[in-house]
């Protein structure tokens, strides 16, 4: 700078120390003042994790600059206490300079102070991240319990948040099934929300749920999803007062047949007659005489017939079964009671099916559900019942052939032969015999598409003898 320019600035300014001057490089040109240039350098006074340039103007809000974000956001008072931080007090006056070469540089406002905070700590993140994730979190939640019928997803996320969530979360799960608690229950998916209750709830909810739920018993127990929740009731009322049970039993008592015709009836049924004390479904044992046939034909019900078996002797009960043994036998569920005549000590309803079987062997052989029936009679028989059986299977079909090959090779039959074989190898040696010298027999069993499932077991028997 020529010295006569240095000169007419200093007769102007005043203050000469307020006046810095820098010597212009030729080869440097005119910089701004900015975050990346050289001339700003911060001094660290704390640590370096936050700088600040405190000023007048911005009251308690704070003008936030984030390393991991280009824009600058707004923090109040509160959030940047405590906070490390590097400050930077700089008292800039506003210049306006002139184009001009030889015209002064006057300030045109008051000095102002700016007030910046360039903020690198990730803990201001991590709490908005966490106060986000909360909030979203809340709005599922709260989604889900506006969709508590009819959706698969909100029915296991409340079942989770139940398990796990706070208190104040389950309770609002819990007043929300209770002001539809009916709805719920007979829904697809709600109605393991109310099990939830019953299974890991408040005892208070139990009883609230458990006192609004009467008079709508005999209903629900006819539905196939609540069903399911009275069964969950009835095991909470099994540890409570006596006169909780007879309160539950009593609205049963009154439409004890409409229950006893249904499946999911005699689910209920069956769930008290397993829980509760004997005598107080001993009302049941007459509707159930006049109903064997009907409860055979669903799952429920002649697992009740088989309970009410060996809970207690009943010739009432047994006589019924036994007009009707023969249609068991075939039946896809009632198959399971003559089973289950078959392994007891019922000595004399034992003899009469033997006698039924043995007239009917290849008829129920050749059943689905008959086939079972036969497979225990075959495990129950004596010697000469087993020479009986093998008698038969040596006799001869239309075709000339022997009709164990017939049994061989059956869809259902062919399980009949086979626990044939497991019999004592003394009562049945003919059958084995004529299979080993006749090895187109066993190429005809290996052949078939029934009888290759037991042809391993066929080797093995003849290998013996």
């Amino acid at each position: 700078m020529d010295p006569e320019e240095k000169q007419l600035i200093g007769s102007i300014l005043s203050d000469e120390s307020e006046v810095q001057m820098y010597e212009r490089k030729q080869t440097r040109k005119k910089s701004k003042l900015s975050l990346n240039a050289k001339e700003f350098q911060p001094v660290l006074i704390n640590s370096n994790e936050q700088i600040e340039i405190l000023g007048e103007n911005h009251g308690y809000d704070t003008l936030t600059y984030n390393s991991t974000n280009t824009q600058p956001y707004i923090i109040n008072q509160r959030q940047k206490e405590k906070k490390p931080s590097i400050k930077i007090y700089h008292d800039l006056k506003s210049l306006q300079f002139s184009p001009k070469k030889h015209q002064t540089m006057q300030p045109i406002n008051p000095p102002q102070t700016f007030y910046l905070t360039f903020n690198s700590h990730p803990s201001l993140q991590e709490d908005n991240q966490i106060q986000l994730q909360l909030r979203q979190d809340d709005y599922q939640f709260r989604n889900c319990l506006e969709q508590i019928c009819g959706n698969q997803n909100a029915s296991r996320n409340l079942q989770k948040i139940f398990d796990n969530g706070t208190p104040l979360q389950r309770s609002m799960i819990f007043e929300t099934i209770e002001k539809n608690l009916i709805k719920t229950s007979k829904d697809l998916f709600g109605n393991y929300l109310v099990q939830k209750i019953f299974l890991s709830g408040e005892k208070q909810w139990k009883f609230s749920l458990f006192h609004q739920l009467q008079g709508y018993c005999v209903e629900l127990s006819k539905n196939q999803y609540a069903s399911r929740v009275i069964n969950r009731m009835i095991e909470f009322l099994k540890d409570e007062d006596h006169h909780f049970q007879i309160e539950f039993m009593d609205e049963l008592k009154q439409q004890v047949r409409q229950l006893i015709n249904d499946n999911n009836g005699c689910y209920v049924l069956l769930s008290c007659l397993e829980n509760f004390d004997y005598k107080l479904c001993e009302y049941m044992k007459k509707h159930i005489e006049q109903s064997v046939y009907s409860m055979s034909q669903h799952t429920y019900g002649c697992r009740i017939i088989q309970f009410m078996l060996q809970k207690q002797y009943s010739q009432s009960l047994l006589d019924q079964i036994m007009e009707v043994s023969q249609q068991l036998c075939i039946c896809e569920f009632g198959n399971y009671i003559i089973q289950f005549i078959l392994k007891s000590n019922f000595k004399q309803q034992k003899m009469e099916l033997i006698r039924i079987i043995k007239s009917n062997f290849q008829t129920l052989s050749y059943n689905k559900y008959g086939s079972n029936v036969v497979e225990v009679f075959l495990d129950v028989i004596e010697q000469e019942d087993i020479k009986f059986i093998t008698n038969i299977m040596l006799a001869s079909d239309q075709d000339n052939n022997y009709l164990f090959v017939a049994f061989a090779t059956h869809p259902f039959g062919n399980y009949v032969f086979k626990k044939f074989l497991q019999l004592d190898q003394q009562y049945i040696i003919p059958v084995l015999g004529i299979m080993k010298r006749h090895p187109e027999i066993l190429q005809q069993i290996n052949t078939s598409e029934y009888g290759q499932k037991i042809f391993s077991v066929v080797e093995r028997s003849i290998q013996f003898i």
